[in-house]
């Protein structure tokens, strides 16, 4: 089960909640993203998104490739923020939207992840200050439940220096993964799989037209857990959604404590031949 620390996330059935502020998606209801839940299994991570867009994304001739849709989702474990720990090689990404604008290759759960923007390509915004500067979008949640104010923004994702004094020159949307080691495979959900492992976004008045998501496993993302922030951004930066949750740690496979114990037998004999030897 995913924990709750403090000023995280909302518990409902076993997941966890980010519910973003309803009506800040610039360019309508197909742009508005209403919330992203997660649920940890003994062996899975659940990860589900409501919202206006869906998966494949919006016909948009705005676009280089005519299609507006999801960015990449992010992970940070580090406890900095996200620019500094995308520096420090310390974010983990997924790719789950085969038609966005990824750099990667193929869908799946990604380590040492640098991200970058694609908001020019689609039609978007080239700063996250620009979209703060339509008073309009500027609401309480409006990265979530998690990161409520655009203050709280801005200190996640460029830290307090930046978060200080925003500029349209210092706040790109980074929201597809530029590069990262591929670690494993996701299996995507629609929303009936999703209900019945539990979501209810209709708890939260947050169901939209299009809900979806994906499962993979536990052990692509750090074996010792701890808290984390996951977020994504649509392509054109019109919205976006951050959730707060907390991991449990998982044990070692028993499989590699036995080699280990094998190994550890194995030395100990050498060294009793060695001793006799002597």
């Amino acid at each position: 089960m995913m924990g709750q620390p403090a000023n995280a996330g909302q518990l409902h059935n076993d997941w966890n909640y980010g519910i973003d502020a309803f009506g800040d998606g610039s360019g309508g209801a197909k742009y508005d993203i209403k919330g992203l839940a997660m649920k940890e299994t003994a062996d899975s991570i659940f990860v589900a998104i409501t919202g206006g867009t869906p998966l494949e994304g919006n016909k948009d001739t705005g676009a280089v490739d005519n299609n507006i849709g999801l960015g990449d989702l992010f992970f940070n474990f580090s406890g900095k923020d996200f620019t500094t720990a995308m520096n420090d090689g310390d974010l983990f990404g997924i790719r789950f939207a085969e038609t966005n604008d990824s750099q990667v290759s193929r869908t799946g759960v990604y380590q040492n992840v640098t991200a970058m923007s694609v908001t020019q390509d689609n039609d978007g915004y080239g700063s996250l200050k620009q979209y703060y500067n339509h008073s309009k979008f500027d609401k309480i949640n409006t990265q979530g439940t998690d990161l409520p104010d655009k203050a709280d923004v801005y200190d996640y994702l460029y830290g307090s220096t930046i978060a200080q004094k925003p500029t349209k020159n210092n706040t790109p949307i980074l929201n597809v993964i530029q590069s990262g080691r591929f670690l494993g495979d996701i299996d995507l959900l629609d929303g009936t799989q999703l209900s019945n492992a539990g979501l209810d976004f209709s708890h939260f008045e947050a169901n939209d037209s299009h809900t979806y998501g994906f499962r993979f496993d536990r052990a692509l993302l750090p074996r010792n857990g701890g808290s984390f922030v996951s977020h994504l951004f649509l392509e054109c930066g019109n919205d976006g959604v951050a959730l707060k949750g907390d991991l449990e740690s998982v044990p070692e496979p028993s499989g590699l404590a036995g080699i280990a114990g094998i190994g550890l037998t194995f030395a100990g004999m050498a060294l009793r031949r060695r001793q006799s030897r002597g």
